[in-house]
């Protein structure tokens, strides 16, 4: 054998050898996107049967002693109870504040208060604590007054409650404004009411 030779022998075996080389890689390539691919479709599956699964609420321990206490105390009706006296106290302490005060501050926090309910009506067109009534109790004190109403003989002309509650809001927030109007007035010509049961504060 001649050195020409021997050098083309090994040029040709270097040559399969880079080929089967390459053919090894593009194996190991292939079997690694197929196992990428196969990872992909079960995580896939996996989260398709996740979705698909229904978690059952009830089983849970917190959720189980819930019902428990609200099947006993009957949550619902208390929560209503609360936003019907919370309900009636505001107006309780609005009415009676309006009535027996000459403090302009605290008129002008009347009128903010009175303001941000109207506001909230209109939004809503319905009071949020007429709302809260309603869902937990099935019956609000817009309703109640309506009904005492009727049967004094003093009626509306329409059966929506948000029509009512903002007239009647209007008739508070000008009752407020006009005794702020009056103060301002007495207190600038220097006229002084004198209080002798002092009721007034």
């Amino acid at each position: 054998m001649t050195s020409s030779e021997t050098e083309s022998n090994k040029k040709k075996d270097s040559k399969l050898r880079e080929k089967k080389d390459s053919k090894l890689r593009e194996k190991k390539d292939f079997n690694k996107l197929r196992e990428k691919k196969d990872f992909n479709k079960l995580r896939e599956n996996k989260d398709d049967t996740l979705k698909n699964e229904k978690i059952d609420t009830n089983r849970n321990i917190i959720r189980q002693f819930g019902n428990l206490f609200n099947s006993i105390f009957n949550f619902n009706r208390l929560k209503g109870a609360i936003y019907f006296n919370i309900h009636l106290y505001v107006l309780f302490i609005i009415g009676f504040a309006t009535l027996f005060t000459t403090s302009i501050s605290v008129l002008i926090v009347l009128l903010i208060i009175v303001s941000m309910d109207a506001l909230s009506i209109v939004v809503l067109h319905e009071c949020p604590l007429t709302t809260m009534e309603k869902k937990y109790l099935g019956i609000t004190s817009c309703e109640i007054r309506n009904e005492f109403l009727y049967n004094a003989g003093i009626m509306y002309t329409c059966d929506h409650d948000y029509d009512k509650q903002i007239e009647l809001l209007i008739n508070v927030w000008t009752m407020i404004a006009a005794k702020c109007l009056t103060i301002i007035f007495l207190q600038m010509f220097y006229i002084k009411l004198f209080d002798v049961s002092k009721i007034y504060i």
